[in-house]
């Protein structure tokens, strides 16, 4: 966003706004629009999605008068580039050097929602998280992709980390802040349920460890179980933000043509997860309400991705979605009254990852993965399939408090320890969260909800194999994936440009060692 652009966002009203003297309340006929996305949290962990154990009234009161979304999928489950795609409407292997975390956001022209809503006379910012982790000001941005930045107000609820962001206060601030008769375009960034997390606070606050649902992915013992319990906390510490700041809407009398779109950026940050394109890592929770234009009630069983919010926001709001977004607006299935399955060429999403955590393997290195998904089954393709894909033991680099001291894309946590030292318990879970994986996954859904048991190699599953992979060749060619049609070597030349300092200076093609060893002293913590 350049200066001119971001002064007139900021300091004008829109010129086809009728004045009525409301204090600040939009009367100008275009929507609201309130993105909220939480940080770390999978898609099953919601009440609107069956979850016995984590309580969400705030998204579930999206989901009962707007639309539940059950295939939603990242376009990448990492920080940077799943932000990077909501914002840019793009697969995150078309957003250049944010394809991975840690890096910049590119120069030049990338059309973004918020900017063309800000250009389009809206009031636009946000608070918590917003784009990042990663560096926007080198592209010569004065703001965040993300909006104005109100992250002032800050919140002393006990158990909060210091600094903690009160989102509700800083949506009143903005509100106060927006010029009279002016719709807004806020983006709410929770950190949660991003770790770490207190230890215990899940049972303090009154979560029973023995009724958390454990996933086959992690095993069922105690300490995984608060942890669960810890994570559950956070993710309705942050609803209790959707709530008030539903209730902050419905006072200004703007709730009803607000178009709110509640969703997450990956999966939760436990092994075999976040990182992962297995459905705990990639599948979002997703629910719309705008009930001035949408009709409520209704379960959707369509196939749709994070890089489809921004030509939704775009068609909403009355603008031209631009030709260079891949993604493809949501408004034909909102429209309608349907429920299940509403547009059926929707029957199946692409994603995949490039690096997540720069320090996890010698030089930056990442692990390119890529992915198909329909209601039968999950297929992936690892480019390299020579190297770990949760990072090498003992890693380059690591943050400080994971006594594991390496395996780096997964974050340091009581289930990650646990897991590692109990790994002659767990051989399998062990093997499936940090041993290398083949070139080719592919996983039975009805059969093998926790993607476990592949059948890459299964001939009872060839056609369906071939045919996925064909389906997925044809996606990334169309679509031009440099990885896929360039060997990848502009995303390398990104991992070479921008490894964690410190990170060990081996070349970046060498493979990684597999086999556990003592480990060595940590640097200090690393932001995630």
């Amino acid at each position: 966003m350049n200066r001119r652009r971001f002064l007139r966002s900021a300091l004008a009203a829109p010129a086809v706004a009728i004045s009525l003297g409301s204090c600040g309340m939009n009367r100008d006929p275009r929507p609201n629009v309130l993105f909220v996305i939480s940080d770390d949290q999978s898609q099953p962990h919601a009440g609107a999605y069956g979850s016995k154990f984590v309580s969400t009234p705030g998204f579930d009161r999206i989901a009962s008068e707007g639309v539940l979304f059950r295939n939603a999928f990242v376009s990448s489950p990492s920080c940077c580039p799943s932000r990077g795609s909501v914002l840019a409407g793009l697969d995150f292997f078309l957003l250049k050097e944010a394809a991975m975390n840690h890096t910049v956001w590119p120069a030049g022209k990338t059309p973004i929602f918020t900017d063309m809503l800000a250009d389009y006379g809206y009031h636009v910012g946000y608070t918590g998280k917003g784009w990042g982790p990663g560096n926007w000001q080198v592209s010569g941005r004065i703001v965040s992709p993300a909006g104005a930045e109100y992250n002032a107000v800050k919140d002393s609820t006990p158990g909060k980390h210091p600094g903690a962001v009160d989102y509700t206060g800083n949506f009143e601030a903005f509100l106060a802040s927006r010029p009279v008769d002016t719709p807004f375009c806020f983006w709410v960034g929770f950190r949660e349920p991003h770790r770490p997390f207190e230890k215990g606070i899940g049972a303090r606050s009154g979560k029973n460890p023995a009724s958390v649902e454990v996933p086959g992915f992690l095993p069922d013992v105690p300490e995984v179980r608060a942890d669960l319990a810890d994570y559950a906390h956070e993710i309705e510490s942050a609803d209790k933000h959707l709530q008030r700041i539903l209730g902050l809407l419905e006072d200004h009398g703007e709730l009803n043509n607000t178009l709110i779109i509640v969703t997450s950026d990956n999966g939760m940050a436990f092994p075999r997860a976040k990182g992962n394109l297995y459905d705990y890592g990639a599948r979002m929770p997703l629910a719309i309400r705008w009930s001035a234009r949408i009709p409520g009630g209704r379960v959707v069983e369509d196939f749709v991705s994070h890089r489809d919010i921004a030509p939704t926001i775009l068609e909403a709001t009355g603008l031209r979605v631009p030709g260079s977004m891949s993604g493809e607006s949501l408004m034909y299935v909102l429209d309608t009254r349907q429920s299940g399955q509403v547009d059926p060429k929707r029957h199946h999403a692409v994603f995949g990852i490039e690096r997540h955590f720069p320090g996890s393997r010698p030089h930056g290195a990442g692990y390119p993965s890529r992915a198909v998904r329909n209601k039968e089954y999950l297929y992936i393709r690892n480019f390299t399939p020579d190297r770990n894909p949760a990072g090498d033991r003992p890693g380059p680099v690591w943050p400080a408090e994971d006594p594991v001291g390496g395996y780096g894309d997964t974050d340091g946590s009581p289930s990650k320890t646990v897991l590692f030292e109990k790994r002659d318990s767990y051989p399998m879970l062990f093997d499936a969260a940090f041993g290398k994986r083949p070139a080719e996954e592919l996983y039975l859904i009805a059969e093998d909800p926790y993607q476990l048991k592949n059948l890459a190699m299964d001939p009872q599953f060839n056609e369906a194999k071939r045919s996925l992979s064909a389906q997925l060749d044809d996606y990334l060619t169309r679509h031009r994936d440099p990885r896929f049609l360039q060997n990848g070597e502009f995303f390398d030349a990104v991992m070479e440009r921008y490894p964690v300092e410190g990170a060990n200076a081996s070349p970046l093609s060498a493979p990684s060692a597999t086999t556990p060893s003592a480990p060595v002293p940590a640097p200090s913590p690393v932001s995630r």
